[in-house]
């Protein structure tokens, strides 16, 4: 569907689907499953302003919160290096036609 100004979203669509699949950066878990209190200055989940030290609202990180956002951060580094091992082995494989 197009509009007089490029790509238009159909009714009630805010925007494009990814907008809410990314984890809290503050715990590292699914936004549903987030593990972060609520701030009492501006109501938000997960905000990493909110711990910001110098110009936050106050909230200081869990030893639940850092232990959860380095075990997340373990898996996304695990999953990345199995991409780029699946992708290396696929070039040598090409590389490996070609020389046949």
């Amino acid at each position: 569907m197009s509009g007089i100004f490029g790509w238009s979203y159909p009714p009630g669509c805010s925007g494009t689907p990814w907008d809410d699949d990314r984890p809290c950066e503050v715990c590292g878990k699914d936004v549903d499953k987030c593990i972060c209190p609520e701030c009492k200055v501006c109501g938000c989940h997960g905000d990493p302003q909110c711990y910001d030290q110098e110009h936050g609202h106050g909230l200081v990180r869990s030893a639940e919160q850092v232990e959860s956002l380095r075990v997340e951060i373990d898996k996304w580094e695990t999953i990345a290096q199995a991409e780029v091992d699946y992708w290396a082995a696929r070039d040598r494989e090409e590389v490996e036609k070609v020389w046949r």
